[in-house]
């Protein structure tokens, strides 16, 4: 093939839903490494959690190669949005973990394999979007075959 036949396909793949993915998939890779390290460090004296949040951020720059804007608070009286409150899209805010423990280690255990569960959720349903999106695409490029 050549570079004038390549180029439309390059742009389907290079597309903006596909581009989100692929920052998204990043992301829960990203996650889902803190939370095997905070798993890993359960019993580790004096370790602190970490975390990765990128939902906000992947939702500012979706909004922003859409010319969205994010909606502000402006004054004392108004209600914050959900991003504004703290809150990742999935609805579970974003915090540190306070453990009652006296090794000041910050990781629970139950919350770490809870975000791990639902993290491997996102990254499945995200995977099989792709695979859908990318399925249409191999059937267009067949002819409908």
């Amino acid at each position: 093939m050549t570079a004038n036949k390549l180029t439309p396909m390059r742009s389907l793949l290079e597309s903006a839903p596909l581009a989100a993915a692929r920052a998204a998939l990043d992301g829960l890779t990203r996650r889902q490494e803190a939370v095997a390290s905070n798993i890993a460090n359960v019993d580790t004296v004096g370790y602190r959690r970490k975390s990765v949040t990128f939902e906000s951020a992947l939702k500012d720059r979706i909004a922003a190669a859409h010319g969205e804007q994010r909606l502000r608070v402006t004054d004392a009286d108004h209600v914050p949005s959900a991003s504004a409150s703290g809150r990742d899209m999935g609805g579970a805010e974003t915090r540190d973990v306070i453990a009652s423990r006296n090794d000041d280690n910050r990781v629970s255990i139950d919350e770490e394999m809870a975000l791990l569960a639902d993290t491997q959720l996102r990254y499945q349903a995200l995977t099989q979007s792709i695979n859908g999106r990318l399925g249409t695409l191999r059937n267009i490029i067949r002819g409908g075959r």
